[in-house]
């Protein structure tokens, strides 16, 4: 029966064939039918041609870094519910698209170019999505991508990009979803111009409904019109060598410009009032995003923005999304006008007709814009870059700009972005001057009631402005204790020190702060000023209940403040600004600092506290904030990475001395077949485990990078270095153990009679001392972790966790693994005790250096715990707490009971005692001596 069998299988085989044919076929006439009916092909194709000079600008052109597109629910897309809006929430993964030209080619038609593209879609991946597939993200749904390869033709005479190809997108985790018969057309203004500056388009395929595509166009083709005229700006301005670099930079440019902008409006007026009340663009919201800036070498400039009604400052900290379509917008264009350092722009009214439908009209093309950098700082204007919007339109068309949809105030609206991105280096501010306006108060405020409860609290030495100014800088997290102010934490920086200005550039901030340093040392006080960021949970929020899947707003506060410090107590009293919504500043809040002690030896940086100056009763008024400050001063950074560096090498030297150790038991072995056989089986796997676990696991966990310690301090030790300090001794000592652990094993099979009684000693060592003793520590070590862990999952979940993350089981089982290493002479002593008498089996060198490379890590241990600060980011390259248990009592018990076992060991090789056998056996005789008789 097995031929015919096969006759079917081949049959079967043939038939799946002509079916895949024919549905490939059927496949492929119907993506021509939807190419030929969607897209332009030219027919027949151009030929290509050599490249020219202006093959690269040809390739920018089409590229498009930061597009925005709707619909895409049948591939996966979440729904775009706020469309780019900024809601508060940062659990929102918001929609983007780019095109990545690969190849640009001219044809034999003037008209026509050939254009290969990499076509890329990012937003939120749809819950249902997750669901089918069990994945959960930080983000509601997870973040999703579709890929598309795309082939066609531009026609410079329709202006249309018409591509064809295919996409994928990952389904799951092992797998890919296809998306054949993809038509991609966009119209792409050429050239693009300030009335035509968009990239419109869908994309189109099997499988989903049409996307619509809209992006701001790139490239160096774009077309300027005429020079706009801008009056200087209202305040100094800083030149463009300070704010720019040496020279005029458009990377620099993009860098200072694509921020986040507070509106104030009816600030400026002055030369930028205008005397006609109508203008092109409606305006009441409190923010600008800048999320576009283009320009040319040559100082030729051109930026997309849009306006929101949302204060969160989680985006306005921080750069805004590249292309935002659902909000108010301009687009506008100018020039740097290196005379008067400033941005001249003029801008246009953005008109929005559908979800991704954009357009620009003419008659809403009467809005001034110019932007500048201020030279002059308070607390109430730390602005790295500033602006101004006003009525241009008397100066074009007063008719038109009256006809025109909307209004705005005759004053102009005056913009800022101010220096709350810590992350960033937005430049050098060694050049702007710093104007206190809040000190007097501030000081009152220390007299009056600060300093008479700081001062017989405070002892010892404290920063002042010898030291470095980063010792100014902390970071803090609110005290569970403070009875209802929520959760949260943050950070301060200084702004000025003194005379000197800290922010910004670090090079110039150093240089600017010691040459003012002995000049205000001789003041009683210190004239200060800071940035402080709070992030925080509000009260009624209650964290145990919180889904992570869900939006969570979370407050976040920028406080500009300034007051005085004073060195001898440590004390910082500042008065701070905190903006409110419509743009203005409420200047009542009062934050005081204590620093703790440079020569402290306790973890902490100190504690503070930030309140309200205003009554209950007012609608401004928020809790008392108990803060608890962290870090480490930049001596005890300093202390800490020399530490580091011995710490290395005692690593090093602590790995290379067991081969040396275990090469001369190796000697010892060979001279010896009888001793080797007396040796304990059980001790040399349990070394040779100690030795592979850290091969297997990978030795990242056993040198701790100094730089991501500590990022002032960016001294690293290469990666490939690094692996080859703790690999090569760690290998070689592994391959010694393995050698030692084959002549033993040899030794005991090829011994005669005797083997017998040591394999009975050590089984009886492993199951009645070693095996129950390692079984109740890990019992141990398990209950403990549970507790640990029960306890921390009653805390409260949002609470701000300062320090190293909770150990996991597999850590703690490694930690309890480390004690056992400790005790490696215990299955040999135990052994010897069950065997009735014994050779001297182990090495002098073998057991005693092992006990002290043992031991020494709880040595160092304890003379470190007396003399280092210790950090709430762990630093211990020697002597980890991930691979030993350590503290007072283990530093104790651990070096005298290894010493203990090589007593005993040493005892019971020398002179056979300690063991629960006879000396003598039945039938055999003890040999005795003759120097021993005399």
């Amino acid at each position: 029966m097995a031929p015919p069998a096969k006759n079917h299988n081949h049959l079967a085989t043939y038939h799946l064939c002509f079916l895949l044919v024919l549905s490939v076929a059927a496949l492929s006439s119907v993506v021509s039918a939807t190419d030929s009916s969607l897209c332009t092909i030219p027919s027949p194709a151009p030929e290509h041609v050599a490249a020219g000079n202006d093959k690269l600008p040809l390739i920018y052109s089409f590229r498009l870094s930061a597009g925005y597109f709707s619909g895409g629910e049948d591939i996966h897309f979440a729904r775009d519910e706020s469309g780019g809006d900024d809601d508060g929430s940062f659990l929102h993964a918001r929609r983007s698209f780019t095109l990545l030209p690969l190849r640009v080619d001219r044809t034999t038609d003037a008209t026509v170019v050939h254009v290969s593209a990499t076509l890329r879609l990012s937003g939120g991946r749809a819950l249902h999505a997750v669901a089918a597939h069990r994945r959960r993200d930080r983000f509601a749904g997870g973040a999703h991508s579709v890929s598309f390869h795309l082939d066609g033709y531009y026609s410079s005479t329709s202006a249309e990009l018409c591509m064809i190809g295919s996409g994928t997108y990952a389904e799951g985790d092992d797998w890919l979803e296809h998306l054949p018969g993809v038509v991609l057309r966009l119209r792409v203004p050429s050239p693009p111009s300030l009335s035509d500056p968009f990239v419109t388009g869908q994309l189109k395929g099997a499988g989903f409904d049409a996307i619509t595509l809209v992006a701001y166009a790139e490239g160096d083709l774009y077309k300027y019109g005429q020079h706009a005229s801008c009056p200087p700006p209202p305040s100094t301005a800083r030149g463009a060598l300070q704010a720019l670099g040496a020279s005029f930079s458009c990377a620099h440019l993009k860098e200072q410009l694509v921020s986040s902008y507070k509106l104030q409006y009816g600030g400026g007026g002055g030369a930028h009032a205008s005397s006609t009340s109508p203008a092109p663009l409606r305006l009441q919201e409190p923010r600008m995003h800048v999320g576009q800036v283009q320009c040319t070498p040559d100082g030729a400039v051109r930026v997309y923005a849009t306006f929101s009604s949302s204060t969160n400052m989680f985006f306005a900290g921080q750069l805004p999304p590249g292309f935002m379509v659902k909000e108010a917008a301009v687009v506008a264009e100018g020039r740097w006008d290196s005379a008067l350092s400033t941005l001249c722009l003029r801008a246009c009214r953005v008109v929005r007709s559908g979800p991704a439908a954009l357009a620009v009209q003419e008659q809403d093309c009467g809005i001034g814009m110019s932007f500048w950098f201020p030279s002059v700082w308070t607390v109430r204007d730390r602005s790295i870059v500033a602006g101004t919007l006003w009525n241009a339109s008397h100066e074009t068309d007063g008719s038109s700009a009256a006809a025109a949809a909307g209004a705005i105030s005759a004053s102009s609206i005056d913009f800022d972005a101010s220096s709350i991105d810590f992350d960033s280096n937005r430049g050098n501010f060694s050049d702007v001057e710093y104007r206190y306006t809040m000190v007097d108060e501030a000081k009152q405020r220390y007299f009056a009631d600060v300093l008479r409860s700081h001062r017989n609290k405070t002892k010892g030495s404290f920063p002042a402005a010898t030291y470095s100014y980063r010792d100014f800088e902390f970071r803090f997290y609110m005290d569970k204790g403070n009875g209802g102010s929520g959760y949260g934490h943050g950070e301060a920086h200084p702004v000025t020190i003194g005379s000197a200005m800290v922010y910004g550039d670090r090079l110039a901030a150093a240089d600017s702060f010691s040459r003012h340093a002995e000049v205000d040392m001789e003041l009683e006080l210190l004239t200060v000023s800071y940035n402080i960021h709070i992030r925080r949970v509000p009260p009624n929020l209650n964290p145990m209940r919180l889904n992570l899947t869900s939006p969570v707003a979370i407050e976040e506060r920028v406080v500009t403040a300034e007051g005085v410090y004073d060195p001898r107590t440590g004390v910082l009293c500042m008065i701070g600004c905190q903006e409110l919504a419509g743009g203005s500043m409420d200047c009542r809040t009062l934050i005081t600092v204590q620093f703790a002690s440079l020569d402290a030896k306790a973890q902490g940086h100190g504690r503070g506290v930030i309140s309200s100056l205003r009554p209950k009763a007012d609608p401004l008024f928020f809790d008392k904030m108990d803060v608890v400050l962290f870090g480490m001063y930049a001596e005890q950074v300093a202390e800490s990475v020399s530490r580091m560096d011995m710490e290395s090498v005692m690593l090093v030297v602590s790995m290379t001395l067991p081969c040396l150790f275990t090469a001369l038991q190796i000697l010892r072995a060979k001279r010896s077949p009888e001793a080797s056989a007396a040796t304990s089986i059980t001790m040399l796997v349990l070394l040779a485990l100690g030795y592979a676990a850290p091969l297997v696991i990978g030795s990242e966990a056993l040198f701790v990078s100094r730089g991501t310690e500590y990022a002032p301090f960016l001294r690293r030790v290469p990666h490939e270095l690094r692996q080859a300090m703790l690999r090569a001794p760690t290998l070689i000592a592994f391959v010694l153990q393995l050698r030692l652990l084959q002549l033993a094993w040899s030794a005991r099979r090829s011994a005669a009679g005797r083997s017998k009684a040591e394999t009975a000693a050590e089984r009886r060592a492993l199951l009645w001392v070693c095996l129950p003793m390692y079984l109740l520590g890990g019992a141990l070590t398990v209950a403990h972790h549970a507790s640990i862990s029960r306890r921390a999952a009653l805390e409260d979940s949002l609470a701000v966790r300062v320090g190293p993350e909770p150990a996991t089981l597999w850590e703690d089982l490694a930690s309890s693994t480390g004690l056992a290493l400790d005790g490696f002479l215990l299955p040999q002593v135990a052994m010897n005790a069950f065997l009735s008498g014994g050779a001297c089996a182990v090495s002098p060198w073998f057991y005693v250096g092992g006990t002290v490379v043992r031991a020494m890590p709880h040595v160092y241990d304890a003379i470190r715990a007396r003399g280092y600060v210790p950090s709430v980011t762990p630093s211990n390259v020697y002597a980890s707490p991930r691979d030993d248990r350590f503290g007072a009592a283990w530093d104790v018990a651990v070096p005298w009971g290894a010493a203990l076992l090589a007593v005993l060991l040493f005892l019971q090789q020398r002179l056979g005692a300690f063991s629960f056998g006879s000396r003598r056996r039945s039938g055999e005789y003890e040999m005795v001596s003759t120097q021993q008789q005399h």
